[in-house]
């Protein structure tokens, strides 16, 4: 069960790293897919675009303000995805797919296995998987789950710009 959580942790990351690269160039949501080793040197237009879809339909999950609401999004994710099934395909282990196909398209696929690799860590932490940045001017998404107090920054160049400017603001 260890494997199946860290591959579902893995995948959130992945999530919302390309939710993040959604809102730049071709070559950065092509990175963000390559940093988590997908294969991909380039996308075509209609790729992008997929992917810039899935992303839309993912963020709302991120700006959730309770587990219930992250959750009623999640299903309405999850309501648009096929019924899972089990696969083992290009030499890898039986694992779940809710995708139509090995060879979905990447909008499909993307928003498939980000939206089961959510689910998956709601089950197993009991709160809302993703996060948007709380620092002013930012909007980033990050994985929510963490061992120790919850996160509300997208990382630690936030969180020290908020804290200084709080700071600032009470002198």
């Amino acid at each position: 069960m260890a494997m199946f959580k860290a591959g579902a942790e893995a995948a959130v990351r992945r999530c919302a790293d390309v939710i993040n690269a959604a809102d730049t160039d071709d070559a950065s949501l092509c990175a963000a897919l390559e940093a988590h080793g997908e294969e991909v040197s380039s996308l075509t237009p209609d790729e992008t675009r997929q992917l810039r879809d899935a992303a839309a339909r993912l963020r709302p999950v991120a700006r959730a303000s309770s587990l219930e609401e992250a959750c009623a999004r999640l299903n309405e994710v999850l309501a648009a995805c096929r019924p899972p099934r089990l696969t083992a395909h290009q030499d890898t282990p039986w694992h779940l797919h809710v995708d139509t196909s090995d060879d979905a398209d990447w909008g499909e696929w993307f928003t498939a296995s980000s939206a089961m690799a959510l689910a998956i860590l709601v089950t197993e932490t009991q709160q809302p998987p993703l996060g948007v940045c709380q620092a002013p001017g930012c909007d980033r998404v990050y994985p929510t789950h963490s061992p120790g107090r919850p996160r509300r920054y997208c990382s630690t160049t936030c969180s020290s710009r908020a804290r200084v400017a709080s700071h600032r603001s009470r002198i």
